[in-house]
């Protein structure tokens, strides 16, 4: 039985209000982005984090909209219908977080393994997430619309909960509203026993949130997994921090392999702006690239382009943008662009290198990166005819049966179509449940021999370590990250698996 208790109302309980919020929500906007102002200081800006939605053709239009799957800081607000506030139990977040005469799952110790791993008759599970019940009004004909990601994200977790119940792992599940602050997730685990007798953690959105989770699991040796973050500074000589999202190194690592594996090393340009942090990112790809090789010459570096913003007026200021010394006619040249954050030099490159392949007669492929899927401006003309290949932790693909099958399922359930981060909610929940009842309370050190693919991406696990110079045979774990990256390819004016 999965015993979930909860400061929320139940999914099985009082279905009305969720259906409301999730009809309202799915997939709509991107709380807790952080703005540039408040972003921390780079040396490489290694910052994938949070990652952006994604663009779908619309075939009736014939062009590419935009879907956003992370919520947004601003708050916007939606209008409903008034229900009365003595038919539906608002959600409250002054409630207490478990009744007190429920009667959970017992958690017996059945025996202890390796790596410090223990066996229960029943684990505590911990969902910490922003459901933001402090900004619902029940008197009001408003709702806030940024409680859709951790609607979404808990609506697919419910559903594999009914899954592992099935299958007869036992769960007591508790359900907390971090209410997207520090502060009150703070407060939190300083008083609620019930976390620090938790098996695993799941959750946290906001990274601020997500450090103090992973500092919480450090010292009280309890399995974390966070499921949003890419950022690979949120904690050090954490071997109970499991990162779902692969970080920037990931990412240019997984594009070096799959570029190099398509057109060979020699074709391969890197292009970033005159700035230090994008131009820091080409150690990323060299690095990997020298791996592939199996040793270190400066004859087998990458090319490298770095690219002036001259700074003139009424110019998108990157008119000297030199591609010819690097194309050969018939040939192909694949420039590869970490960069995300100026959308007008990502124009201009492209625009520039549609010029160039017309008048050379040199083929071009450009591979950037997730953040690409969310640009406006761009003429995606410009995406096909470049065949622009980026990265994403995430790829879901509309045609495949088990996705078919949980979308259905979903909408039979819910009333409404499920967002990207249901999937993500129900593919945690299913794989680390299992994890948990085979290998117990450590699986995280059988991560790498369980390997599977789920709906929304692959898990592939790996334990991360810092490199040392001084002989240290086994160097301790800094975390266990997901290292899958999906590889994507813009083919028939949409972003569709680019397979080998």
């Amino acid at each position: 039985m999965i015993s979930a208790l909860s400061r929320l109302p139940r999914l099985n309980g009082n279905k009305l209000l969720l259906l409301l919020l999730l009809s309202a929500f799915i997939s709509s906007c991107s709380l807790f982005r952080k703005a540039e102002s408040d972003s921390k200081p780079e040396e490489i800006g290694e910052e994938l984090d949070p990652l952006p939605g994604r663009k779908i053709y619309d075939p009736e239009t014939g062009t590419l909209i935009v879907v956003e799957e992370t919520p947004v800081e601003s708050m916007d607000t939606i209008r409903w219908k008034l229900i009365p506030t003595d038919s539906i139990q608002p959600i409250l977040s002054t409630a207490p977080l478990v009744d007190e005469n429920a009667v959970g799952n017992p958690s017996e110790l059945i025996r202890r393994g390796d790596y410090g791993t223990a066996f229960y008759t029943a684990y505590n599970v911990g969902v910490m997430l922003p459901f933001l019940s402090d900004r619902f009004n029940p008197e009001s004909e408003e709702i806030f619309r940024n409680s859709a990601w951790a609607l979404n994200f808990y609506g697919g977790m419910q559903m594999a909960f009914d899954e592992l119940e099935e299958e007869g792992v036992k769960l007591n599940v508790q359900v907390i509203d971090t209410e997207a602050s520090p502060q009150v997730l703070s407060g939190q685990l300083s008083k609620r026993t019930e976390l620090f007798n938790a098996h695993l953690l799941i959750g946290a959105y906001r990274s601020d949130n997500v450090e103090l989770l992973a500092e919480f699991a450090r010292r009280n040796n309890i399995t974390y997994v966070s499921p949003h973050s890419a950022s690979s500074r949120i904690t050090a000589t954490n071997p109970n921090y499991l990162q779902v999202s692969p970080t920037l190194a990931s990412h240019c690592q997984a594009i070096t392999r799959h570029a190099r594996d398509r057109f060979g090393r020699a074709s391969l340009v890197l292009v970033a702006r005159d700035k230090e942090a994008e131009k820091a990112r080409f150690a990323y790809f060299q690095e990997e690239n020298f791996r592939l090789e199996g040793r270190r010459a400066d004859t087998l570096m990458l090319k490298e382009m770095v690219v002036k913003d001259d700074g003139v007026e009424g110019s998108s200021g990157f008119s000297d943008i030199a591609l010819e010394p690097y194309l050969s006619e018939g040939d192909t040249t694949v420039f590869i662009l970490p960069s995300w954050s100026n959308e007008t030099f990502i124009y201009a490159f492209l625009s520039q290198a549609k010029l160039m392949m017309s008048t050379t007669g040199a083929h071009i492929v450009v591979y950037g990166m997730p953040q690409w899927q969310q640009y406006e401006r761009i003429d995606f003309d410009l995406y096909e005819d470049l065949s622009v290949h980026i990265s994403s932790d995430t790829y879901l693909d509309a045609y495949d049966t088990d996705v078919a099958f949980f979308r259905n399922r979903f909408f039979d359930r819910y009333g409404v179509l499920p967002g990207s981060e249901a999937y993500l909610g129900y593919d945690i929940a299913a794989y680390f449940g299992r994890m948990l009842q085979q290998y117990g309370t450590k699986f995280q050190y059988m991560l790498e021999k369980e390997p599977q693919q789920a709906l929304h991406t692959r898990f592939d696990f790996e334990r991360v370590v810092e490199a040392t110079t001084t002989g240290v045979e086994n160097p301790p774990i800094q975390r266990f990250e997901n290292k899958h990256v999906n590889i994507l390819r813009f083919e028939d004016y949409r972003f569709q698996a680019a397979y080998e």
